[in-house]
């Protein structure tokens, strides 16, 4: 991989990219990969949302000032959780699958350098009061790792080049899903929605996008408001993994891109959908096959409903006429907010899974995997950005007849 692209491919075609990471764990290094060849390509993201694995690659990308700061610290942190497994690189694999079962049993039982270790009391035996008795593991490495590797004080300085940051996470009180993001929203529909609000974002709002329940405790986190009934004290809100309630970043854009309007300014938009879990592969034929396409519906299918509905409520929302200069009061007055001129091109690349994949691949933190979801993204991602014309450079004339219906919008779907 060479960093000899040029880098203001973005500039010279006046795009607004934004780039949308869903949780997946280990498949997580295929986002990083993605994002290299983005890098390369001279194509930054202005925002960055993701969940889980993803928010915690999101937040280094947004959480570093330069390409090279960003690429040096993914590539920090994706080396910590693959290197507890190098003895076993060594021995001969004369049966990859059943090498990968090992590995998972491995990570299951000691852990993952920089992320995650076992519980010393299993939660059947903790305490009920402790925060042992409601998770297998401790994740006190995670947040070590994410305050050496995040620049707070960037990610939450509001400056030229500031990237903005959305984390997807699921408040447990109510089973609610929450967005925090490092940006207010100018328009919000609502005074008093906390999803339309900036945040401070701590250490503590990336691991809990990531706090996969029963596995990973949850995380309390302080609310602005103070309780009625204590004032003295901030109210807090036990959070878990934001996949738990929706596993797609992309809707996270969906309700706050009319907000950007004014930032973007007559930029095209350009939205890169990262998918861990396209089941766009084989009929599955074994048993091993049929449990990996399980998992692979139940985490990718929020996303063809996101894609959906985008693409009707942008188009809906274009097509509505243009009402008075009121504050917007409700969906169709925050429609009137998106530029009916500029053109919107959602690019979603997709991971493909390797012949010899498990179903619990997406806990498989070995060097010989990462390296290879590494390269895997890369290469999806390049392959998008040299095919000539761009995705969104091509014409609607020339797309699907499904795209057609969406072509007086100025909307158009790329699948790859």
């Amino acid at each position: 991989m060479n960093d000899t692209r040029p880098d203001d491919s973005k500039k010279k075609e006046n795009l607004y990219v934004i780039l949308a990471l869903q949780g997946g764990g280990a498949l997580g290094a295929f986002q990083a990969g993605a994002y290299q060849a983005l890098s390369e390509y001279g194509y930054e993201p202005d925002w960055v949302t993701g969940i889980s694995i993803g928010a915690i690659n999101a937040s280094i990308i947004a959480g570093n000032k330069t390409k090279e700061d960003r690429l040096k610290k993914l590539k920090e942190f994706w080396d910590l959780v693959a290197g507890d497994l190098d003895w076993w690189e060594r021995i001969p694999n004369y049966s990859e699958k059943l090498t990968n079962i090992w590995r998972v049993s491995l990570s299951s039982i000691g852990g993952v350098s920089g992320f995650f270790r076992p519980n010393y009391i299993p939660a059947p035996f903790a305490d009920p009061n402790s925060p042992e008795a409601s998770s297998w593991y401790n994740t006190d490495n995670l947040k070590e790792t994410l305050q050496k590797l995040v620049d707070f004080e960037f990610l939450n300085h509001q400056s030229k080049d500031h990237v903005r940051l959305s984390l997807g996470a699921t408040r447990v009180f109510g089973a609610e899903s929450r967005t925090f993001q490092s940006f207010d929203s100018p328009h919000p529909v609502d005074p008093d929605n906390p999803d339309d609000k900036r945040v401070e974002i701590k250490v503590e709002h990336i691991m809990a996008s990531g706090a996969l329940a029963p596995w990973f405790p949850g995380v309390w986190i302080s609310e602005d408001k103070a309780s009625p009934e204590d004032k003295a004290s901030p109210k807090r809100r036990l959070y878990w993994d934001g996949g738990i309630t929706s596993n797609s970043s992309f809707k996270l854009i969906m309700e706050h891109l009319p907000a950007v309007d004014e930032t973007i300014g007559d930029k095209k938009v350009v939205i890169f959908v990262v998918d861990l879990w396209g089941a766009f592969e084989r009929e599955p034929t074994t048993f091993d096959e049929v449990c990996w396409r399980i998992k692979q519906t139940q985490y990718s299918s929020r996303i063809e409903q996101d894609i959906r509905y985008a693409r009707e409520y942008i188009s809906s929302a274009r097509l509505l006429p243009p009402t008075e200069t009121s504050p917007p009061s409700g969906p169709s007055e925050k429609a009137r907010l998106i530029d009916k001129a500029r053109r919107i091109d959602v690019v979603r690349v997709t991971y493909h899974s390797h012949p010899n994949e498990i179903p619990c691949g997406d806990a498989l933190f070995s060097r010989t995997e990462i390296r290879r979801r590494l390269r895997d993204g890369y290469a999806a991602m390049l392959s998008r950005l040299e095919t000539k014309p761009r995705p969104w450079k091509i014409e609607f004339d020339r797309l699907s007849e499904e795209h057609q219906r969406y072509k007086d919008a100025n909307v158009a779907i790329h699948l790859f």
